[in-house]
């Protein structure tokens, strides 16, 4: 990567007022929070629900795993919708492409919740799963760097890391939200009936919330920071890098798309080994009951969101790779006590321990979005940080749930704390390797 010093911008963009750069900020909290629930309600509904819903004619070991595997359709199709989202947000935008994610992740969505199962359907109803599925993952690949540079692009220099960390923050309140529905669902219903056709109604809900996050999306004004960029492009004439805009990023960026990439492995997997293999494994081998182990996410999701809010701000004040590095740090640290308390099985403890190890995740992944904003130019900003955010999650969390049990079931619970040390000192030596952005500016 090429370094630019903060004097090398481009057209000054116009200023946003803090009021305006608030608005964004909340407004990308609610609607990532959305789109999130939405993708989170299907991976936890999948862990709890699809195996006898939709392979019914499995061993309980393969029903699971034919969940999991199509909870992992979704990160084949994150990267190709974030590729076509990526490419139209850097071309005209960054509002536009983000109303589109929302719209597609909520007709998704619903259209789960009307699904018929194996037994109305037959192969037919897990293959519309997938299909669906897949819908969710595309969208849900163009709504991270979208939201996240339209908070970045608003917010003045020094308080980019807590303003696009709310992007961040709406991952999290997804998860909380799905899970408190579910949790919700499970206190009030019984098991048999939740299973037969309750588990739809989460799905169903997500019409109320996609209109929300539409009227907010709606009332907001583009990036200035991207109408700038473009203004630039018309009065040079100069359209060449503009027109494949990931074409001039792998040609002048490949370095710190590579790096990028690994920096974000271990936020991806982390995340995933804890809110969907643990669920699974404290349902299953732990015997904790659903209704504890989805309490156990729910308060591990607070945990988790704290970790973020008190790393955003040492990112502001101290620099992205110090917040990131102390994340990573405090993972390596946690790790194996976190496990020794979640192998107990007891409730109480497992909760402990959940919460232990998903704090230090949140502080890795509050300046994550920032950083990768900072390294990209305008022009292929949208598609730089889509393409490390994909590629990390394809390496991470897309693989974790299957490398975690495959690993449990052959050598035991530490040999899965063995692989997130793994990843988390390959993501340590590449944000070692990219260096500090918080000098960098984005009007380039």
């Amino acid at each position: 990567m090429t370094r630019i010093d903060a004097s090398d911008a481009g057209p000054e963009a116009a200023t946003p007022t803090p009021a305006e750069a608030s608005r964004v900020a909340k407004a990308a909290f609610i609607g990532t929070t959305i789109e999130w629930y939405d993708f989170y309600i299907y991976a936890s509904t999948a862990t709890l629900v699809f195996g006898t819903q939709f392979f019914p004619a499995m061993s309980p070991v393969a029903a699971t795993l034919a969940s999991f595997a199509t909870i992992a359709v979704a990160f084949i199709a994150r990267p190709i919708g974030g590729l076509i989202f990526a490419h139209y947000g850097d071309r005209i935008g960054r509002k536009t492409t983000l109303i589109a994610s929302l719209m597609l992740m909520g007709i998704s969505t619903m259209l789960v919740g009307v699904l018929p199962t194996y037994a109305t359907a037959g192969a037919l109803a897990p293959a519309l799963l997938v299909l669906l599925r897949f819908m969710q993952g595309a969208a849900v690949g163009g709504e991270w760097g979208g939201a996240i540079l339209m908070a970045t692009e608003f917010a003045p220099p020094g308080k980019r890391a807590r303003l696009s960390s709310w992007a961040q923050q709406g991952v999290t309140a997804g998860l909380a939200l799905s899970t408190a529905v579910l949790l919700t669902v499970t206190l009030l219903v019984p098991k048999e009936t939740y299973v037969e056709w309750v588990w739809r109604l989460p799905f169903l809900s997500s019409a109320v919330l996609i209109v929300v996050g539409l009227v907010m999306r709606l009332r907001l004004d583009e990036s200035p920071v991207f109408q700038a960029g473009k203004k630039a492009v018309k009065k040079t004439g100069d359209t060449a890098g503009t027109r494949l805009p990931i074409a001039t990023l792998l040609r002048e960026s490949r370095r710190a798309v590579v790096l990028a990439t690994l920096a974000y492995v271990t936020v991806s997997a982390t995340f995933y080994v804890a809110f969907v293999f643990l669920l699974s494994h404290a349902t299953g081998p732990l015997k904790i009951s659903q209704a504890a182990a989805l309490t156990a996410v729910l308060l591990s999701a607070g945990a988790y969101s704290i970790g973020l809010r008190l790393s955003a701000g040492v990112a502001d004040k101290h620099g992205r790779r110090t917040a990131l590095l102390m994340g990573f740090g405090g993972i390596l640290v946690v790790v194996f006590p976190s496990i020794a308390l979640i192998e107990t099985g007891s409730p109480v403890l497992f909760t402990v321990g959940l919460a232990l190890l998903t704090f230090p995740v949140g502080c890795a992944y509050a300046p994550i979005g920032v950083y990768f904003a900072e390294l990209f130019p305008t022009a292929t900003r949208y598609s730089g940080i889509t393409i490390a955010n994909q590629g990390g999650s394809l390496l991470g969390a897309a693989v974790a749930p299957f490398i975690a049990i495959a690993l449990y079931s052959a050598v035991g619970m530490y040999a899965v704390g063995a692989y997130v040390v793994l990843v988390t000192v390959i993501s340590a030596a590449a944000v070692w390797a990219l260096g500090e952005t918080r000098h960098l500016n984005l009007e380039r």
